[in-house]
């Protein structure tokens, strides 16, 4: 029964912190658009700025690898 409590412990703080990551990285794309300029969103959709859309996802990348350190460690 114990293992069942933990297991269950695990899995609810597994999502607890995969949701705290998602939002976190969600705020942090955000704030990514707020400070480039002009509208980042239609730069990569109308426009089609690859670089932009590479810079931007590796900015992303790199802010959810120090949430995820954060979380861990």
């Amino acid at each position: 029964m114990l293992l069942v409590i933990d297991l269950a412990n695990g899995i609810i703080n597994s999502l607890i912190y995969a949701l705290l990551g998602i939002v976190m990285a969600v705020f942090a794309a955000k704030v990514i658009d707020w400070i480039t300029p002009g509208n980042l969103f239609r730069q990569l959709t109308d426009e089609k700025n690859v670089p932009l859309a590479i810079f931007s996802g590796l900015m992303v990348l790199g802010i959810c690898i120090i949430i995820a350190a954060a979380i861990v460690g």
